[in-house]
Order: structure tokens, then C-alpha cells, then sequence
């Protein structure tokens, strides 16, 4: 048995020793982030509001929600691996740790079963957390006398359902004089996620896979996982090491989704040394950028989506301000949608179109920009003149689009930011 496993090919790992200094403290800092956007959500430790200027009070809110923490949406990123472990087990081929590692797996591909694409109740707790902050944020909005109904529309998802369901219930628990409108189906896919069809950037593969094989170093991982690893490395059909591998941390991200359902739910970072775990997350929220943002790579190709979901942004909030009933339009969907509106808009963090294989670099990182329950509200506020004033923020937080200047800290004029909006290319 060969007890060293000689990498097929040359490992030239990347040297960066300014670049990832922050992101490396981040992340070890909360191992979780190492999940990307499979990051359970993370809200403000301190809620910051700018106060408004004098004599504007808020009046409506316009809110999009990605879903909260979920199972897998199937059962094949655990069972894609878990089936390769099978066989390498049947094999004789399995260390100790290699055995642990296999039966972590089957006790997650267990917990998924029936359950895949569902809410977890970690899930369900952020977004009652999202609307009890919302609330006590700007409870005036909820409290107007003729502005008390509050349109909430999903995608027939059903954990984007479940998240609708936990949010809403907390506004009517503060504010039982409010009535809601609660829609679900095919039509609203059309204003909430309408560009899942889009179709992948043709390098997109050939770029993940050449950050993977420059920053993942798998010798240490074969070796521990198999008493034999060039034999195992034979029986990974068409994986290599370092997919199969990857392939692993990515079914192992979800474990912190599920910790209030199951306690014991497996943590399969410590198979990873930090070093490790860092590769793996650079490769991943390299993907992940390109997969749903726009790039230099994928030539905008988002945009749509991101106009589509805009447009019904526009059409109600002026609705609004004309002077309906609606306190709120809220929306509940998914980061293929949320993250291509992010994009369009150009919002902080989005402002730059960079290469792909540059996001971690410049400082674009999924499980900051896009975790589970991530948020856009847009809070519009105005005086007794009927003037008009916006503040955005992402994920709770005050934000900014930096192409367009605030009319007073954080707050834009709607005439200049709604004029910003529809001349957008």
C-alpha cells in the first residue's frame, strides 16, 4: 500500500500573502462562512439607522427576502459522494477517518430524506427575526390609519413559502389590525425569479476548475480518507481528486442549516485542515460569483433578471406614493433572484465588473453578499410636503449605490434614485 499519494499533476498554489489576510480572519472567526451561500443568515449585532432628515417619517417598505437556511434542494450533493464511499468502503479502501467520514454522510443523506428543498426551523427563526427587526425598525409603517394592508407574494418554492409563512406572522402578532395579501404560484416567478433559465458562462467550468487545481493541494485529504490512495483515486469515475473532495465540503456545508433540527448533525470541517477549507471556499465563491452576478466573463448576462425584478420594484412603490393602503410589498425568493437585482442595480459591493476569478480577491464574498434569508428593503419615507425620500439596505444594513449620490447620508430623493432605476442599461 502506498502510504504517499503523488499528485498526476503539478500543485502550483497560489501565493497571496496580502490578498485574503481579512477574509482568512473572517472565516475562522465563524467556520460557518466557509459555506458560502449555504451560510445560514447572519444579522446586525447592532441595528445603525441614520436618523431622517427633519420632518420626513417613513411610510412603506419594499422588501425582497432570499429564502432562510434549507435543506439541500436534493438528495445529490450528498448522495453523489456518499455512493462513491459506498464502493471505496466495499473496497476495503477506507481508513478510519475515511469511515467517519462515510457515516457522517449517511447520517446527513438520512436527515434529507423527504425533506430535501424544505425550510429548516433555522430557517423559519431568521426571517421571524428579519420581520421583528423590520418592525421595531419603522413600526410607524405598520401603524397608519388607511396604509394597513401588506401584499406578500412568494415563489411556489415551498421553502420560499415557509419563509413568507414566519415572517408575515410576526408583523400580524405586532400589528393585528393589518390585513394581508398572500400569493403564491407561476405568475408571480415572473417579478420574484424569473431568470433561472439563463443560460451557464461557457468558460464558467474551465475557470472554477483552474482556481480549484492552483489553490487545492489534496495529498494530505487521500491520505487520510484511504489506506490505499491511488487505488481510490481509480474508482472516482469520472471525479478527480480534487472535484471529489470538493464535492464533500459542499454536501457537508449545509450541517449548520439544520443544527435546530437535528443536534447532532455532523460538522465536516474538521476533516479539513484551515489551510484547506480557505481553498476550497476561494473556488467556491468564485463560482458563486459568476453563477448569479455579472461579470466580465458572462458579459452582463444577468441583467434581465435583474430588470424584470426592478420593474415590479418601480410600478408598486409608485403605487405607493401616489397614496394606496399597502404599508408593505413583500416578496419572498431565491438568490437567483436577489443577487441579479443586486447586480443590476449596481448596489455597493456589486459596483465593479470584475473577472470571475477575481471576486475573492477584490474583496467579493458570498457569504457576506448573498447567505440564506439575504434581503433587500428598500424604506421610503416622506414629509408634509409629500416629498419623497429612499433608504436602502442590504441585509439590515444602511447601503448605498455608488454611481448615484445621496441626496443626505444614506437617503435618496425617489425622483433621483427611481430616475437612476429605469435608466438603467
Amino acid at each position: 500500500m502506498k502510504k504517499l499519494f503523488l499528485l498526476l499533476t503539478s500543485v502550483a498554489l497560489l501565493s497571496s500573502p496580502l490578498w485574503g489576510q481579512d477574509v482568512r480572519q473572517r472565516l475562522q472567526e465563524n467556520p460557518g462562512r466557509y459555506a458560502n451561500v449555504l451560510h445560514s443568515y447572519e444579522a446586525p449585532e447592532t441595528i445603525v439607522d441614520t436618523p431622517a432628515p427633519a420632518g420626513y417619517e417613513p411610510f412603506y417598505v419594499s422588501h425582497y427576502g432570499r429564502h432562510g437556511s434549507r435543506y439541500h434542494t436534493s438528495l445529490r450533493p450528498v448522495t453523489r459522494v456518499s455512493f462513491l464511499f459506498d464502493g471505496l468502503d466495499s473496497l476495503g479502501l477506507l481508513s478510519p477517518e475515511g469511515a467517519k467520514v462515510h457515516a457522517d454522510l449517511k447520517k446527513l443523506e438520512a436527515y434529507h430524506d423527504g425533506q430535501e428543498g424544505y425550510l429548516t426551523l433555522r430557517g423559519g427563526r431568521e426571517h421571524q427575526g428579519i420581520a421583528q427587526r423590520l418592525y421595531e425598525r419603522v413600526p410607524g409603517v405598520f401603524s397608519q390609519a388607511g396604509r394597513d394592508r401588506v401584499v406578500a407574494e412568494s415563489s411556489y418554492v415551498q421553502r420560499c413559502i415557509q419563509s413568507l409563512a414566519n415572517f408575515t406572522m410576526v408583523l400580524k402578532a405586532e400589528a393585528p389590525q393589518l390585513r394581508f395579501d398572500v400569493y403564491a404560484g407561476e405568475r408571480f416567478m415572473r417579478h420574484i425569479s424569473p431568470g433561472t433559465s439563463v443560460p451557464r458562462n461557457k468558460s464558467h467550468d474551465a475557470v472554477f476548475d483552474s482556481v480549484l487545481n492552483a489553490r487545492f493541494d489534496p495529498t494530505r485529504v487521500m491520505n487520510a480518507w484511504f489506506t490505499d490512495p491511488w487505488d481510490a483515486a481509480q474508482h472516482l469515475g469520472h471525479y478527480d481528486v480534487r472535484k471529489f473532495i470538493y464535492y464533500v465540503f459542499y454536501a457537508g456545508n449545509i450541517s449548520q442549516c439544520l443544527v435546530l433540527d437535528y443536534p447532532d448533525v455532523p460538522d465536516f470541517y474538521h476533516y479539513f485542515t484551515e489551510d484547506e477549507l480557505f481553498a476550497l471556499w476561494w473556488a467556491a465563491d468564485v463560482a458563486t460569483f459568476d453563477s448569479m452576478a455579472n461579470t466580465l466573463d458572462n458579459g452582463c448576462r444577468f441583467n434581465e433578471t435583474g430588470r424584470k425584478i426592478l420593474t415590479d420594484f418601480i410600478e408598486k412603490a409608485d403605487a405607493a406614493v401616489a397614496g394606496n393602503d399597502v404599508a408593505a410589498n413583500l416578496r419572498f425568493g431565491h438568490d437567483s433572484g436577489l443577487q441579479p437585482l443586486l447586480s443590476y442595480l449596481r448596489i455597493k459591493g456589486y459596483e465593479d465588473l470584475i473577472p470571475m476569478a477575481e471576486a475573492p480577491a477584490k474583496g467579493w464574498y458570498s457569504f457576506e453578499q448573498m447567505p440564506m434569508g439575504s434581503n433587500l428593503q428598500m424604506i421610503f419615507y416622506k414629509n408634509a410636503k409629500g416629498d419623497v425620500l429612499v433608504k436602502l439596505l442590504r441585509n439590515e444594513r444602511e447601503t448605498t449605490i455608488p454611481a448615484l449620490k445621496p441626496w443626505k447620508g444614506p437617503y435618496y430623493r425617489w425622483k433621483d434614485l427611481r430616475n437612476y432605476f429605469v435608466n438603467l442599461p
